[in-house]
Order: C-alpha cells, then sequence, then structure tokens
C-alpha cells in the first residue's frame, strides 16, 4: 500500500490516559513519600505503610503495561499501511531514541561535568532505568509488529503474548543468581545493567514483558474495538485479573511440581513469577474498572486526562526537581528521611498540585522554553549562517 492509506478513524478510549494519569501521580506521591519519609516510619507491620507500599509497588507495572496499551492501539488504527508507511513506526523509533537519551541524560549531574572529563563518570550514569526500560520497550513492540507483518499470519495479540510470556519466563533464572553475580561480565556497564548488573533498575526482564503484554492489550482493543464498550469486555479483564491474584501462586506451584514430575526441570521455579502475573493481573482490574467508569459516566475532556497525555514531561522536571536530575539541584538534599507521616502526605499533596498546574499551563511553558532556547542558540545559528554563505 502507499503512503495514501490513512488511519482508521476511532473514538477515543478516555479509559486509557485515564489509567496514564493514575500511574503517572501514583508515581509522583509514591516518589516523593518514598523519599521524604523517615525510616523509623517505613515499617511493614504498619497496616497504612503497608498498604501505601504495596499500591506503590504497582506503580511501575501500570505505568509499563499502558504504555503498551496506548502505544500499540494507535499504531494498529492503520492496518493496512505497509510497516514503513506506518506514521506511527517512525515516531515510535524516535520516541524509542528520546527515551533512551533523556533516560541517560537526567542521571547525567552537571555540577561534576570536569570530572567527567578527566574520565572519571559515576556508574549511576550508565544506571538502566524507567525511561531506558520504556524505549527499549517501545522498540520492542515495533519489531514485533515488523515481524508481524513480515509473516502475515495469525493474530498481532498472540506475537505480543508470546514475546511477554518468553520474556517472564527468564525472571527465575536471574531471581536465583547470587547477590552481586551479574550477567554479561565483561561487557560495558551501559550494556550489563539492561540485562543485570550492578545498576539494574529496570532491566529488560521482567520490566519490559509488562511493556508487551500491554502491547497485547492494544492489538486486543483493536481487534474488539466494538466491543470494548459491552459489559462481558471489562468483565473479561476483571475476572482474569482475580484470577492471576487469587490463583496465580498454585498455578505456577503446580507448574513446578509437573516439570519435577516429568522430570523436565528439578528447578523451573516458576513459582518466582506469581508475583510478576499478579501485578499483571492487578493492572487488567484497574483498566477494567476503568472501562466501566468510562462506559457508565460521561468523561470529558479535562485536566485529569491531559495529566495522563503529558507523562513524559512531568516524568523529567519531578526527576529534575526531586533528584536532581541533569543540573545537580534537587528536593533530594533537603527533605531525605525528614518527614513524619502527615508531614510527607501535605508535601507529597503540594508536590502533586504543582505538576497540576505545570500541565495546566503547559502549553505557555512549553512557548517560553523554546523562545529561550532560540535566544541561547542564535548567535551559534548565525555563526553556522554565516560559515554556510
Amino acid at each position: 500500500m502507499s503512503e495514501s492509506v490513512k488511519p482508521i478513524p476511532r473514538e477515543r478510549l478516555k479509559f486509557i490516559d485515564m489509567a496514564r494519569s493514575i500511574a503517572i501521580l501514583l508515581m509522583l506521591e509514591g516518589h516523593f513519600i518514598g523519599l521524604s519519609l523517615h525510616e523509623s516510619f517505613k515499617d511493614d507491620n504498619n497496616p497504612i505503610y503497608f498498604s501505601w507500599n504495596f499500591v506503590r509497588g504497582f506503580t511501575a507495572p501500570m505505568f509499563f503495561t499502558v504504555t503498551g496499551v496506548v502505544f500499540v492501539y494507535l499504531l494498529t488504527n492503520n492496518p493496512d499501511a505497509k510497516f514503513f508507511n506506518n506514521r506511527r513506526v517512525s515516531k515510535g523509533f524516535r520516541r524509542s531514541l528520546e527515551l533512551l537519551m533523556w533516560g541517560y541524560l537526567l542521571q547525567v549531574n552537571l555540577k561534576h561535568i570536569w570530572t567527567y572529563l578527566t574520565g572519571e563518570v559515576s556508574e549511576w550514569v550508565y544506571a538502566f532505568h524507567v525511561l531506558q526500560a520504556i524505549g527499549v520497550g517501545i522498540a520492542m513492540l515495533l519489531l514485533i509488529f515488523g515481524l508481524y507483518k513480515l509473516i502475515g499470519k495469525g493474530a498481532l495479540f498472540l506475537y505480543y503474548f508470546l514475546a511477554a510470556t518468553l520474556l517472564f519466563s527468564f525472571y527465575p533464572y536471574f531471581k536465583s543468581l547470587p547477590e552481586g553475580v551479574y550477567v554479561l561480565n565483561g561487557w560495558p556497564q551501559i550494556i550489563q545493567n539492561m540485562i543485570k548488573g550492578p545498576n539494574s533498575v529496570f532491566p529488560i526482564i521482567p520490566w519490559v514483558a509488562f511493556t508487551l503484554y500491554g502491547g497485547m492489550v492494544g492489538a486486543l482493543l483493536n481487534r474488539f474495538h466494538e466491543h470494548v464498550r459491552k459489559v462481558w469486555f471489562p468483565l473479561c479483564f476483571i475476572g482474569l485479573g482475580l484470577i492471576l491474584n487469587l490463583f496465580g501462586f498454585a498455578i505456577f506451584k503446580f507448574i513446578d511440581e509437573l516439570s519435577k514430575t516429568m522430570h523436565f526441570s528439578e528447578n523451573l521455579d516458576f513459582v518466582f513469577n506469581a508475583w510478576l502475573y499478579g501485578r499483571l493481573g492487578q493492572v487488567l482490574i484497574v483498566i477494567g474498572v476503568l472501562m466501566f467508569i468510562e462506559k457508565y459516566f460521561h468523561i470529558k475532556d479535562s485536566l485529569f486526562i491531559k495529566i495522563g497525555q503529558n507523562t513524559l514531561s512531568i516524568y523529567i522536571v519531578h526527576v529534575m526537581i526531586l533528584y536532581s536530575g541533569v543540573f545537580g539541584i534537587g528536593l533530594n538534599h533537603y527533605i531525605k528521611n525528614i518527614f513524619t507521616p502527615w508531614q510527607a502526605v501535605f508535601a507529597a499533596a503540594s508536590f502533586i498540585t504543582f505538576f497540576v498546574f505545570f500541565t495546566k499551563y503547559l502549553e505557555q511553558l512549553e512557548a517560553v522554553y523554546k523562545k529561550l532556547w532560540d535566544i541561547i542558540l542564535w548567535p551559534f545559528k548565525t555563526i553556522w549562517a554565516k560559515i554556510r554563505a
């Protein structure tokens, strides 16, 4: 097909943006309270802290999964276009590179630039974190989509399902490695950390699998678009999510025992995957509930929806403010482990409020940002123009 093939117009699914908004707001409060709360209050025996920490652990799976949902749902809106004629493909690869660039840039501290120039670079600069993992996840979504277009058989959601399940299946092996034992020894840390290294914060296994499962959901939403607003559709998500949470451990325990009985493997250890699928199940439950909310309530475009549509900008700025990303100046130097629970909650609410206003006036801020860059770069542009002349 030619480039004239246009995407199929579809009504925007507001529950996806709602899920993104929930994920980024949970991340903001989780990071702020986790940083500022005094260590004496971080007690898992306290039911309030335990509940908060449980929800905090849900945030990353939600973030990764919803990213895959959004990306593939939009990617598959033009099913008749060839792979490289699909505008979402080129945009996706650019987005992947942008996320990788920002991920590593946020780990740089310009206060130490002269130290870097002498060759003494902090190991943290090479860490594999959230943005890098999402960037790799988007690239994998595109490559699997390209494979699907090349083969031309089967359902796209099955490709993503198989790829994600394969990644999760390697998790027990990495989980079983002793502390301090890494993979790809001798490789540069920037590569090693992608798999299992000294600074693998969100390594490809298992975190990118959540993005691939999200891609599976996005493909399902596109394939069964006309059924999304029917009652049975969100019930399937909620039901599957409940099964994974209530029976996941027993299912994987049974698989391990069956493997031993059949002499396939004595140490399959798939039971280690139970928590991963439990978290995935929780994400599916939330998505199902949000489907019902969109179905029975008239959800309009709002500031809450806009927050979910600007997660990258919010993430970048929050790292700069909270963790001293790039410029080395941040709240972490002043509020680390100093607040009581009520102080942390109040301060976190203020922190979130700041980002609500940041999102509300984002277009104006971006215009100012662009003008500042034009002023900064004007001398270089002028010199370059004279050289070319």
